[in-house]
């Protein structure tokens, strides 16, 4: 670890379910999703501590990391886990480019690394099957940003600016799944 550097905190496996009346395996089921939680949050809390030179990130990136695409974001993978745990992205956003609508099929963390994204965030309605948009958040340069797995952080992301924004996604999968194994696509109350 460098120098400096804060101590790894282990994964916490308080739920705040707890106090619900439900089944020991209910029970176990909901400490589980909160420490996964817990450790997306801690994955995102070290993007942060350890990410301080964008610059020196971004000209270690292999060559066409930062190229766009003229019709959609463009999803570069710029970093495999050896042991398969996680996969990091570039993702390179152009004026007007927007994420689906979506919760995570798995944790992920993300990081500006240049230019400002708009955060959309949603709530779910398990009756409809539907979310409903809730806030919009402006993110910096440097904000850095967790999501657990499932439907309590539903989500878009997007460059509302004229300048081409970047930024540095870590997702909890293996990268042959990136693409089936990231976003869990959802539809919203007023589609």
């Amino acid at each position: 670890m460098p120098t400096g550097a804060p101590p790894i905190p282990a994964c916490s496996a308080v739920s705040p379910y707890l106090s619900l009346p439900v089944t020991p395996l209910d029970r176990l089921a909901l400490d589980i999703e909160a420490t996964v939680a817990d450790c997306a949050r801690m994955v995102a809390s070290h993007v942060a501590a350890h990410l301080h030179d964008t610059d020196a990130l971004l000209a270690t990136l292999p060559p066409g990391a930062l190229l766009g695409n003229p019709d959609t974001y463009a999803r570069h993978l710029v970093h495999v886990d050896p042991l398969g745990r996680f996969s990091a992205m570039v993702l390179v956003w152009r004026p007007g480019q927007s994420s689906p609508i979506h919760g995570h099929r798995t944790w992920c963390a993300y990081r500006v690394l240049r230019g400002t994204l708009r955060e959309q965030h949603y709530q779910w309605d398990p009756a409809s099957q539907r979310a409903e948009l809730t806030t919009t958040v402006v993110r910096e340069t440097g904000s850095t940003v967790s999501a657990p797995h499932g439907l309590q952080h539903i989500h878009a992301l997007g460059n509302a600016s004229d300048d081409i924004a970047l930024s540095l996604h870590l997702y909890g999968v293996h990268h042959d799944h990136i693409a089936t194994g990231v976003n869990l696509v959802v539809q919203t109350a007023d589609a």
